[in-house]
């Protein structure tokens, strides 16, 4: 499944608040019943217009994953919810709702990815070709400030350069 949500009418507040993003995408797979398989990632945008400015953040869950991208001087929030499993989607956009004030919402639930969770009769080049992420050394990851779209928020209080922030 995968639940788009357009958001308007956000609490320019929640829609700008780093921390709150980070504890949502931390808490968000466990109460849909989904299973969160690394910390979320979260920075702020910086737009060439002021309005285009927010934050964004991604949570990879071994079902597939959350995003979530917010625009706060337009009131606006784009959420994507996609799994391989079923989950309800009505619950879930009442807590992306609830979390950002959101007057207003437009969603579309697409029906793909719930075959993964059987066999399929599908041959290699069905799927392929695919652009993949090499990583030599899963278990020692490059230090996070190699990996300039991953700089921002840290629930720790550090920077990607590891220089504290207030």
């Amino acid at each position: 499944m995968h639940l788009i949500i357009e958001g308007r009418g956000g609490d320019w507040h929640k829609l700008q608040d780093l921390p709150a993003l980070y504890e949502l995408l931390d808490t968000l797979p466990g109460r849909i019943n989904m299973t969160k398989i690394m910390p979320p990632i979260v920075t702020r945008y910086v737009g060439v217009s002021p309005e285009d400015w927010g934050i964004s953040g991604f949570v990879m869950i071994a079902e597939s994953h959350i995003s979530v991208h917010t625009f706060p001087e337009r009131g606006e929030v784009a959420i994507d919810v996609f799994s391989c499993k079923e989950f309800d989607p009505a619950h879930t956009c009442d807590l992306l709702i609830e979390a950002f004030g959101l007057a207003e919402v437009e969603t579309c639930v697409l029906r793909r990815g719930l075959e993964y969770g059987t066999e399929t009769s599908m041959l290699p080049n069905q799927v392929a070709p695919h652009v993949t992420a090499y990583t030599p050394n899963i278990t020692k990851p490059e230090p996070i400030e190699a990996h300039t779209a991953l700089a921002g928020y840290n629930p720790n209080g550090y920077e990607s350069n590891g220089h504290a922030h207030n």
